[in-house]
């Protein structure tokens, strides 16, 4: 199996908690209402986050960035250390269509 990368790892973590950060903003601009719980936990997670202005926002995309690095500098050796004490894998199952023999060589 192909090991993991801190960077390409970090980046796709960060970008994904980026996205979700920023959908759940305008979900609390839409559906004020169902922001209040969660901006308690934001403000809680996000040092220095209020609800919301522009300064707030950018400085919660700037967490959720760093949170994806930390998250990857973390689990990346640890998947890639486990990952090589697994017996290497003998092939890939194939695929047929239904009702075909596998064929095997």
């Amino acid at each position: 199996m192909k090991r993991l990368t801190i960077p390409g790892t970090a980046l796709s973590l960060g970008l994904f908690f980026d996205v979700t950060f920023a959908l759940c903003a305008l979900w609390g601009l839409v559906v004020p209402a169902a922001w209040e719980p969660m901006a308690r936990i934001w403000e809680a997670v996000f040092p220095g986050f209020t609800w919301l202005t522009p300064q707030s926002f950018l400085l919660g995309l700037v967490e959720a960035f760093l949170y994806g690095w930390y998250v990857a500098l973390v689990f990346v050796p640890l998947f890639n250390h486990f990952e090589s004490q697994r017996p290497a894998e003998v092939g890939a199952p194939t695929m047929g269509l239904p009702g075909e023999a596998a064929h095997h060589p």
